[in-house]
């Protein structure tokens, strides 16, 4: 099966610098130990992105992953972004504006993709 891209593969390494470190790891920064309370429990800091969100169950929803590599409809990080209905909590990023769509929609192309450690 070929699998359909939108332009170039996303890379992780991109995400940490255009959306993880500058408007996810000023809340989500591993203050907290894992499991602990949100959003310091959440290590979203370079380096630490890949071990806290991917094969991770969300702690406000258990039964979901926060990133379910190549099913980003069934990753509870697409449900936060997008405010999708049911979430736990708030739309993220909290109290700023939502991401646009198109940056939703390149954490979207990387978990697709896999949603490799690069």
């Amino acid at each position: 099966a070929v699998q359909a891209t939108v332009g170039p593969v996303v890379t992780l390494t991109q995400l940490q610098a255009q959306v993880f470190t500058p408007l996810c790891s000023g809340c989500h920064n591993g203050s907290q130990p894992a499991g602990g309370p949100l959003p310091g429990s959440q290590n979203l800091t370079a380096g630490n992105t890949f071990s806290n969100l991917v094969g991770v169950a969300s702690l406000e929803q258990p039964g979901l992953l926060r990133v379910k590599p190549n099913d980003p409809d069934n990753s509870y990080l697409i449900h936060k972004v997008e405010g999708t209905a049911g979430i736990t909590g708030a739309q993220m990023p909290f109290g700023g504006p939502p991401l646009s769509q198109d940056t939703i929609n390149q954490i979207r192309s990387w978990i697709a993709s896999g949603a490799a450690n690069n």
